[in-house]
């Protein structure tokens, strides 16, 4: 193995050498992308995940940490807690996706692309307790699959909806760019959950304070902080991904 595939790896797991399945996000409108995107799987920002059939989109508060969340059950790893701390949004049970509440964090270009109904948004009030019953002696393990050398390849092979973005402590060194390999894993012991991660060391920091990735047609991309009006041929040939910036790997409980 070459230095620099060793320096990498390295880097990969100090960065994830205290990971217990919790990613903190950095603002609620990340979060409430996110949530479209995994809770409505189909139209969603056309290949992006927003919108969709879906009638009620659930956005659970844990009063307890002050949390919105998002439980990922995973095959083989137990579940993934995505979460933001914020006070409430609002007092109300429901929300109507028009109300002033979510345009605050959805442009008119998005909510247009992201509802096709009469979806509404259902704020439950709930503790996961899953966490509570991980055995430390069994924690999540991540594993490098690939690592890949340039954004284009990265996009071009793994065609991520989603990409979650670690920024570096100085622009010196480069920000890590990775997505889930949700691929069932077979562990090497019984008591071990596996979970792999595809990676892109970003040295140019070309993420940084974007919101969407777009792959056009020629695999050319384009880094986007909002979207603009999208044209049918722009939903056909292209390919957009959502960027999560990463806050933090705190484990809440």
């Amino acid at each position: 193995m070459s230095d620099e595939l060793k320096e990498q790896l390295n880097e990969v797991r100090r960065l994830f050498e205290n990971f217990s399945n919790f990613i903190e996000l950095d603002n609620f409108r990340s979060f409430l992308l996110f949530t479209l995107t995994s809770q409505v799987p189909t139209n969603i920002l056309a290949q992006m995940g927003l919108g969709g059939n879906k009638e009620v989109i659930n956005l659970p508060y844990n009063p307890v940490f002050n949390i919105y969340y998002q439980k990922i059950n995973l095959i083989s790893a137990g579940s993934l807690i995505i979460y933001i701390k914020n006070d409430p949004i609002t007092s109300k049970f429901t929300l109507d996706k028009d109300d002033p509440i979510i345009k605050n964090y959805l442009n008119a270009n998005e909510m247009s692309l992201a509802f096709r109904g009469k979806e509404k948004f259902l704020l439950p009030k709930i503790s996961d307790c899953s966490a509570f019953e991980v055995d430390e002696n069994s924690k999540l393990t991540i594993k490098i699959d690939d690592i890949f050398h340039s954004l284009e390849s990265f996009l071009a092979v793994v065609e991520p909806n989603l990409l979650f973005v670690v920024e570096a402590t100085s622009e010196s060194e480069p920000d890590l760019v990775f997505t889930f390999n949700m691929m069932p894993q077979m562990p090497s012991r019984m008591d071990q959950k596996v979970l792999k991660i595809d990676v892109f060391f970003d040295n140019d920091h070309k993420t940084k304070d974007k919101v969407y990735l777009k792959r056009e047609e020629d695999f050319t991309l384009k880094y986007l902080k909002d979207i603009k009006e999208v044209s049918h041929s722009d939903l056909y040939k292209s390919a957009f991904s959502l960027i999560l910036h990463v806050k933090s790997f705190l484990k809440l409980y």
